[in-house]
């Protein structure tokens, strides 16, 4: 499965693309600036990627408590309880002194009037589209002219009209929990848009994949594939690229042990009969 980089990720397509050789597909978020989205879809182009993943549900920052909680902003502001928090850290803060990157790289030189984090923090604040609709779907897709993913639908309808907008493929997500409190879960509002489109479009699920037992889960409602954000996180914040593979070891391995004890070898001969009646949603 291809990794996912972002509009708002520290490397840039550029840096991906000069240093990989794996697959890798472009996250796009929307903004005013059309200017810049058709430049920026026309990197993602010209680095290659295999799909572009548009997503739809960042087009009003959410209320994010953990971050308001922990003060996260950008640029950091620093207080005397992270300032306490980093001197706990001295081989993470070395490292960080260290490297090349610490500007968002698909924005900073490739905006007029932004070059460092201040400037970033009020382009980008002004910058989110709340107007993104159906039509602007369509411009990007014919702009793109490769494959197609929407990200962020969570309900029946959405994803109806994403199949009228010919994605090839959408991920049913509700932003890890971070956009709106008591949204959806995932893994809830997916079995009944599997049961409206399944059949038409490609449909993935996004949110809560901690485990390789979560990945069968989600296969056995119908996700055609998922997506880890956190616990590769967590593997790359303790032990670095050893750590990622880490983890992706340990999911695959209670993936394959699970299918084992539910008697399978195949993962599509997996249907949610191996879930038991009353656990898990339906549609």
């Amino acid at each position: 499965m291809p990794f996912t980089l972002s509009t708002m990720s520290i490397c840039s397509i550029e840096d991906i693309a000069a240093h990989t050789k794996a697959p890798f597909w472009f996250q796009l978020y929307v903004m005013r600036d059309r200017g810049f989205i058709e430049r920026l879809i026309d990197r993602a182009k010209a680095a290659r990627c295999g799909a572009l993943v548009l997503t739809l549900d960042l087009q009003i920052l959410g209320q994010r408590h953990k971050d308001l909680k922990n003060g996260l902003s950008a640029p950091p502001k620093p207080t005397l309880s992270t300032m306490l928090n980093l001197m706990t850290k001295p081989r993470w803060c070395l490292g960080m002194l260290g490297t090349k990157r610490r500007q968002f790289g698909n924005i900073v030189g490739h905006v007029s009037g932004v070059g460092d984090m201040g400037s970033l923090a009020e382009w980008t604040a002004k910058q989110f589209d709340p107007q993104l609709n159906w039509g602007d779907v369509e411009w990007i897709k014919k702009r793109w002219g490769g494959k197609l993913i929407l990200k962020g639908i969570q309900d029946v309808e959405d994803a109806r009209l994403a199949v009228d907008s010919g994605a090839d493929a959408l991920i049913v997500s509700n932003h890890g929990g971070r956009q709106l409190d008591g949204a959806e879960s995932s893994i809830h509002a997916l079995p009944r848009i599997v049961e409206a489109v399944g059949s038409q479009i490609e449909v993935h699920m996004d949110g809560g994949i901690r485990s390789g037992q979560d990945v069968l889960k989600a296969w056995a409602l119908g996700a055609k594939g998922t997506y880890i954000g956190r616990a590769f996180l967590y593997g790359l914040g303790a032990m670095g690229q050893p750590g990622v593979a880490k983890a992706l070891e340990i999911i695959h391995k209670e993936l394959d042990l699970t299918m084992a004890f539910s008697g399978h070898t195949q993962l599509k001969n997996v249907t949610r009969e191996i879930l038991l009646p009353g656990t898990y949603p339906t549609a």
